[in-house]
């Protein structure tokens, strides 16, 4: 086999609560998180060295890192000294998931790479394992490489899987502006929050499959810390258009509906084209997926 192509899907986050700060640094957190069906594709070659090269549209993507920063490019490295492995690869990434948006876009494609070159390389490596090499790489990389819905706790490292979410549609609008992840829990370890989400409540009214139970329950302690007025006006015109409930995702700028039925997310798309970029997805069962073997 000398190429790869993988399907690596963003992620939203249906909760996100901070419970403290470890003694490093680090976060702790508790959230519940989703993969959704906005994807890059990402397209891996043997090759003597390691290489990136990111665009959109057959574009170069400019603010998105073409060389060691990468996440890609770093999930690589990692991958070739825990394998043990003396090679490289090429990086081809076509971006869809919008940067700065709190959708895991660079946390995605990275786990796409560790899932690439496990199979191209023919390392033999566990999922288990290489959860654990995306850490190293990116706080939601193990979710990205698990995919689904799950609950995520700590740094980042405790996947469990939970309760699929119910069939939905959603609508994912991107402002016009980008929120830097770094900035987003500085604000919040300055400010704080009044309101944190109710997971045990959000897990048991999605195992009702119920979607007007789940938003009583869902927050995201960072969206009140980042203190964005059009962020919350966006998430009130969604629900305007008869989202069940709308919420940030991560450290944003995203921010996403969720609607029982797909006409009624088609028009709120439609109706809210030009408060930035808009996407319609579904809730898929897998965060990565190999597309073609060669």
């Amino acid at each position: 086999m000398k190429e790869i192509t993988l399907s690596a899907s963003a992620k939203i986050n249906l909760s996100l609560d901070i419970t403290g700060v470890r003694e490093d640094g680090y976060h702790l957190m508790d959230m519940v998180m989703q993969s959704v069906g906005l994807a890059d594709t990402v397209w891996l070659r043997r090759a003597a060295d390691i290489s990136v090269r990111v665009e959109r549209g057959g574009l170069q993507v400019n603010g998105i890192p073409q060389g060691e920063n990468n996440t890609a490019v770093r999930a690589a490295r990692v991958f070739f000294e825990a394998a043990k492995i003396e090679g490289g690869c090429q990086i081809h990434i076509e971006k869809r998931i919008p940067q700065q948006a709190g959708m895991g876009g660079g946390s995605a494609d990275a786990a796409a790479v560790l899932v690439g070159l496990n199979e191209l390389y023919e390392a033999g490596l566990s999922r288990k394992t290489l959860m654990h090499l995306g850490l190293k790489v990116g706080a939601d990389v193990p979710f990205c490489l698990h995919g689904g819905t799950a609950r995520v706790q700590g740094i980042g490292e405790q996947v469990t899987p939970v309760v699929s979410m119910p069939d939905c549609h959603m609508v994912v609008i991107k402002p016009p502006f980008g929120i830097s992840t770094a900035d987003a829990f500085g604000r919040f370890d300055r400010v704080g929050v009044s309101r944190r989400p109710d997971n045990e409540g959000l897990l048991a009214a999605m195992a009702r499959k119920d979607l007007a139970a789940m938003e009583p329950c869902m927050a995201n302690v960072m969206e009140e810390a980042a203190d964005f007025p059009q962020i919350s006006l966006l998430r009130q015109k969604l629900k305007e258009q008869g989202a069940s409930a709308s919420l940030m995702t991560g450290s944003g700028s995203a921010v996403y509906g969720i609607f029982a039925d797909g006409q009624t997310a088609f028009y709120a798309a439609k109706e809210l084209f030009g408060e930035g970029q808009s996407f319609l997805t579904v809730p898929v069962a897998e965060g990565v997926r190999i597309l073609d073997k060669r």
